[in-house]
């Protein structure tokens, strides 16, 4: 006689974690989902106010929505998500998430995760000195203001 037992069935979760916890200002970082016990999901990742999305290596078939500070992924047999976040000029915010299984019609939380900015960061003092060692880093400011005098003047000459 042959015994057996159901699978026991794996726990569903998702924990966050990221390439840098403590980023320089200004700076991209990624955004690491890790999946279990997900077959076919949905998830709402919220970035902090301040933060930025850039991207992701996703499909993006259809799978990856932006709305706001609200990324929404559909998982399909999917282990690992990554997506891009540039840091504000300073400050902290808290990554939060919810995710909801459709196959086990489960719903769950991803930990609420804080990034917050480092403006003593190496990579801060090395951007800065960097621009200033560098006279191509003033040519964005120069271009700026000669653009707007530019459009000044000829906005005052069609008056």
């Amino acid at each position: 006689m042959l015994l057996t037992s159901p699978a026991a069935a794996e726990d569903s979760s998702i924990t966050r974690s990221f390439s840098k916890e403590n980023p320089a200002p200004n700076e991209e970082f990624e955004v690491i989902l890790t999946i279990s016990g997900l077959r076919a999901a949905g998830i709402v990742e919220s970035i902090p106010e301040g933060f930025t999305y850039v991207s992701t290596s996703y499909p993006a078939d259809g799978r990856v929505s932006v709305s706001g500070q609200n990324l929404v992924f559909s998982v399909l047999d999917d282990r690992k998500i990554v997506y891009r976040v540039k840091a504000p000029v300073s400050g902290s915010g808290n990554f939060e998430g919810q995710w909801n299984d459709i196959l086990n019609q489960k719903k769950g939380t991803i930990q609420a995760s804080e990034v917050s900015v480092d403006p003593d960061s190496k990579a801060a003092e090395e951007q800065e000195a960097e621009t200033e060692k560098s006279p191509a880093g003033i040519f964005p400011v120069i271009s700026g203001v000669m653009a707007a005098a530019l459009a000044v003047s000829a906005y005052g000459k069609r008056v």
